[in-house]
């Protein structure tokens, strides 16, 4: 029915508009009251279209502001599949579970409830992971991986942080995250980058992809694999999360 369209004090949406393309296509047009959008789904039921769109969390207060919200930590790779690997061989699958499980304990402690694709070193789909996501419906979701060179890449000078994203309403996530991990721990930026990845497609919440560092440089290698710095990352990193919700809410 598009001759009459009811909007009554929605918290999410100020009204949506609409209009014909071709005979048989339409463009709609949500207008949101809030510049985050916090994921959507959409379903047939029949003949008819749905779409479910996501109400910001409630946090408690800004001093506790993961208290209440929902967080999938997926490390990346697991079992056979080893990713990249360090200089002396270290593969990415291993430093993706240390610096999850650090970064679970750390978010957890400030209030937040931690789900995470694999606890130890197994395989899990991309397909498994995905769906753990969309079955979660998470406050946003951050998939932790460490970088490969590029082809032809120079390994003694290719380092730093990188954040990729897919839908628009994580590429401030992505932007945020990047930005005050590189500018706090002093770390070198490799960018911020729109991907079509499986694991920044997700859009049921704001999902993103880290890669933390590069394993085959051999300076950033010593700090991916240091205890200390770790902890510092992790520590830094859930400073970012708490200080992103504070500003997108």
């Amino acid at each position: 029915q598009t001759d009459t369209i009811y909007f009554d004090t929605n918290p999410v949406i100020e009204r949506m508009d609409w209009r014909p393309i071709l005979p048989n296509q339409a463009e709609y047009t949500f207008n949101f009251r809030g510049n985050q959008q916090w994921g959507y789904k959409l379903r047939y039921e029949d003949t008819t279209l749905i779409l479910s769109l996501r109400h910001p969390p409630a946090i408690s207060a800004a001093s506790r502001p993961l208290a209440g919200t929902t967080i999938v930590l997926d490390p990346g790779h697991g079992g056979e599949e080893l990713g990249a690997r360090g200089p002396t061989g270290y593969p990415e699958k291993s430093v993706n579970l240390v610096v999850s499980t650090l970064l679970r304990d750390e978010l957890e402690a400030r209030g937040a409830t931690v789900v995470m694709t694999r606890e130890t070193d197994v395989a899990v789909s991309l397909r498994d992971r995905i769906d753990r996501i969309n079955q979660v419906e998470p406050t946003l979701a951050l998939s932790i991986h460490y970088n490969d060179l590029p082809y032809n890449g120079d390994s003694l000078n290719t380092a730093g942080i990188v954040a990729l994203w897919y839908d628009a309403q994580a590429h401030d996530l992505a932007e945020f995250l990047h930005n005050y991990l590189v500018t706090n721990l002093n770390r070198p930026s490799y960018g911020v980058f729109w991907n079509n990845l499986a694991l920044t497609r997700p859009h049921v919440a704001p999902t993103v992809l880290l890669e933390l560092g590069f394993m085959i440089n051999p300076t950033e290698f010593e700090w991916i694999i240091d205890p200390a710095s770790q902890q510092q990352l992790v520590t830094t990193l859930a400073d970012g999360i708490e200080a992103w919700l504070i500003q997108a809410l």
